[in-house]
């Protein structure tokens, strides 16, 4: 069998690529490029990258080093089935040297290359971290508990549900969604944020947690380019009624078990399940908690009532026997003594 040789080279071949050996097709060719010295512009404080004319989320600083060095690659059009490796190495502060290999094919011929590089870092301080130390901010989310004080543990769900807001509408690049400052005053709580969309998204956020309403007022503090610049105060108030407290709505008395978009409890008269929207009840009145309950002697279950003895008068007295009464006649039970009678609770 005749041998077959490049008609370029004169080497034996056995395979030819555009009629030509592979030395000889890729010996001309340039599978990537990149310039000796690559720049990028990274915040100290946040880990942001400026790229395309702006801000942007960045991350680990070694992943934004591989980033910003891939951006500068210019790989060959034909390539295809191209394989990148990056290897990064800290030469100082703000420098770093990164060996970049590369295997690709074209037309089905297999080429590789490698090169190194340089990535010098320029530090400065990203639009949003200048604001915050500028103590900037367009509204107010004031947090506070209609017709009492709230507690420490709904005030510090409160703010971790903010920061769960602002991180996901930062993820999402609203870069202006921050909180710059927030402030633990008596009776609640008052948080300063960048974007008025924020304001909006932490209130609607703790009201499908906690319910409640919120209002906004808003304050003209200038005028940009002819344009008034307002902030905006967000007044939020959290239920009056907490897991816990005894209340009468529509004639009915509840333990209120959980509070937001609807109540939800047990109606201590019947033992049945409460559950109403909050904005369609109408007469509603707080009564007593249920640490303030007492102890007391269950004398008789008759079915339908039950007689329990009152622990100041030590007379009898008939109630209406809920359906999760369990104990028997002669052990205690839990009271609640309410402007509307005596209560059973569970």
């Amino acid at each position: 069998m005749a041998k077959l040789f490049c008609p370029k080279c004169g080497s034996d071949a056995d395979v030819f690529y555009d009629n030509v050996c592979k030395q000889c097709f890729i010996g001309n060719k340039t599978l990537f490029e990149c310039p000796h010295v690559v720049y990028g512009r990274i915040c100290p404080s946040c880990d942001s990258v400026f790229r395309k004319g702006r801000w942007q989320s960045g991350g680990k600083e070694e992943d934004i080093v591989i980033s910003l060095v891939k951006e500068n690659l210019e790989i060959n059009g034909d390539a295809q089935r191209v394989e990148l490796a990056l290897t990064p190495k800290q030469l100082d502060y703000s420098r770093y040297r990164i060996h970049v290999e590369a295997k690709a094919e074209i037309k089905g011929a297999p080429i590789d290359a490698a090169l190194d590089t340089e990535l010098r870092i320029s530090w400065e301080t990203c639009d949003t971290c200048s604001r915050i130390s500028g103590g900037y901010f367009v509204g107010i989310v004031q947090i506070r508990a209609d017709k009492r004080l709230p507690t420490h543990d709904e005030l510090t769900r409160c703010m971790s549900l903010a920061e769960e807001v602002a991180e996901r509408s930062r993820g999402k690049g609203d870069r202006l969604a921050f909180i710059a400052k927030t402030e633990e005053i008596e009776g609640g709580v008052d948080m300063y944020v960048g974007s008025i969309k924020l304001g909006k998204q932490i209130c609607r956020a703790v009201m499908d947690t906690f319910g409640g309403k919120f209002a906004e007022s808003p304050k003209l503090v200038g005028q940009k380019n002819g344009v008034d610049l307002y902030r905006i105060t967000y007044a939020l108030r959290l239920p009056e009624f907490v897991r816990g407290d005894i209340i009468s709505v529509d004639g009915a008395v509840v333990e209120v078990q959980s509070c937001a978009k609807h109540v939800s409890g047990i109606d201590l008269e019947t033992g049945k399940r409460f559950l109403e929207n909050f904005n369609n009840l109408m007469d509603v009145k707080k009564l007593t908690r249920r640490e303030d309950a007492v102890s007391a002697v269950l004398v008789a279950d008759e079915g339908k009532t039950i007689q329990v003895l009152d622990p100041l008068t030590y007379e009898t007295i008939t109630v209406k026997r809920p359906e999760f009464l369990s104990v028997e006649p002669g052990n205690e039970i839990q009271i609640v003594k309410t402007e509307k009678g005596i209560f059973v609770l569970p």
